[in-house]
């Protein structure tokens, strides 16, 4: 398959799921987000955002989701936040969350491997949150944009899941063994995408008939090496016992595996 046509798988599956996810979530988080306080950022990715000195500084989100993360970046104190994503449905409810919450963001319905040069050279801040990269099936693409979003000085900063997590099973998979959770049942190396037609709910665990939606294996040099390529300069890279994914809890107690990871970059 073309890319172009992953994408479009892609789109359609997460426009289908995106009021799913609403459901699940309720009133409770639309009252939530009504709160100046508010934000779904933990302390770990927030401290790397203050080390950075993100206050005040314009920041780009890739895959910015229904883009509660952006609201709470204007929350904790950065500057201008401009979020990007391939989903209608997730954008429409990135613009209503943004007018429930009394907030400025700035939301586009875009593929992220599309993003036009009027966005190039305006941010401080690139900023890519758990469950991006992994639909994505051009990185190389990616990080160019990337690049040319970023002002001179800039900053990317990548907080994901581990790679290494993509050999685990889940818990509502058939292979997930709850007597063995850290067996590893699937290739690191796996090349082929995952094409699954079960629904993406992570937020309500349900499962139904969906749209065919398309997922990519990396290994943590298949982010690394397209960053190094196209120009950014690698500052920091640390690795966490914790899931940032609220996916992989059960293998958390044993402090075993790495879980997520902090990318920081550079352009120089």
């Amino acid at each position: 398959m073309d890319y172009r046509d992953y994408i479009k798988a892609n789109r359609e599956a997460w426009n289908e799921v995106v009021p799913v996810h609403r459901k699940a979530r309720g009133e409770k988080f639309l009252k939530a987000i009504k709160s100046p306080e508010y934000t779904a950022l933990d302390g770990v990715i927030t401290g790397k955002l203050k080390e950075i000195g993100f206050e005040g500084k314009s920041v780009a989100q890739l895959c910015c989701n229904n883009g509660r993360e952006c609201i709470s970046l204007r929350n904790i104190g950065s500057g201008p936040v401009t979020g990007f994503d391939i989903s209608d449905a997730a954008i429409a409810e990135a613009r209503e969350l943004n007018k429930i919450a009394g907030s400025d963001c700035e939301f586009v319905r875009t593929d992220v491997l599309e993003i036009g040069p009027e966005y190039f050279g305006r941010f401080d801040i690139a900023f890519i949150t758990v469950g991006a990269l992994s639909w994505l099936p051009d990185l190389d693409k990616f990080f160019k944009v990337v690049l040319n979003l970023l002002k001179l000085g800039g900053h990317l900063l990548i907080y994901e899941m581990h790679p290494f997590l993509y050999t685990i099973p889940c818990k509502d998979e058939p292979d997930f063994d709850p007597e063995k959770p850290f067996k590893i049942v699937y290739s690191y190396f796996r090349s082929e995408p995952w094409a699954e037609n079960s629904g993406i709910d992570y937020v309500g665990g349900t499962t139904y008939k969906g749209k065919t939606s398309y997922s990519f294996t990396q290994k943590l040099s298949d982010i690394i090496n397209p960053i190094i390529r196209n120009g950014i300069t690698l500052v920091e890279l640390n690795e966490y016992p914790h899931d940032a994914s609220d996916i992989y809890a059960f293998l958390e107690k044993e402090q075993k595996l790495p879980l997520s990871f902090i990318l920081i970059g550079k352009k120089n």
